[in-house]
């Protein structure tokens, strides 16, 4: 019989135990459809998250915008004579290729004496520079280059004054964006 109860008793925790997983499952599923709501849902707030957001702003650049009209004189001056329109033409694509030659100069200018300054920063953190040959004739090397830069911007900025001069334009006022260093 003491065999008997201690049977019984292991039945009934059994059937215990089974019926308080099923209870703890059905409120644990309970309460995950409480909480995160459908897939419909969610894809409702995506998409009005979507029409709610900020769209990126276009930067127009001058190749966005057309030609500019060619002004009456001008067209007036080219119905008359071809040639000399012709040749204008040229004056002012060759003036456009100069500025953008000129650009290309002064940037690697910049680069040329960023770099300079960064390397003569690492040569002189040293604590025996002064015994750095290398580092030395790396520098010089680097300050003939500058010089050698800072001639052809110059150059390029008189063949770009003269051509502006030869289509007439206004030569651009932009100030010297590396001051000569004496």
């Amino acid at each position: 019989m003491l065999k008997r109860k201690c049977h019984y008793r292991f039945v009934t925790f059994l059937i215990a135990c089974v019926f308080l997983t099923g209870l703890s499952g059905a409120a644990l599923a309970r309460s995950q459809d409480d909480s995160s709501p459908s897939v419909a849902e969610a894809a409702r707030r995506a998409r009005e998250r979507k029409k709610t957001a900020a769209k990126p702003v276009r930067t127009l650049t001058n190749d966005d915008l057309p030609a500019a009209p060619v002004s009456g004189a001008n067209s007036a001056e080219a119905q008359v004579n071809p040639a000399k329109a012709e040749d204008n033409a040229a004056a002012t694509s060759d003036a456009n290729q100069a500025q953008k030659e000129l650009a290309q100069a002064e940037h690697e200018l910049d680069v040329t004496q960023r770099k300079a300054a960064l390397d003569s920063d690492a040569y002189y953190s040293k604590p025996d520079f002064a015994n750095d040959k290398d580092g030395k004739a790396n520098l010089d090397a680097e300050a003939q280059q500058i010089s050698d830069k800072k001639q052809a911007v110059e150059t390029l900025k008189a063949r770009v004054a003269e051509l502006q001069a030869l289509v007439g334009e206004a030569p651009s006022l932009e100030p010297d964006k590396n001051p000569p260093n004496n």
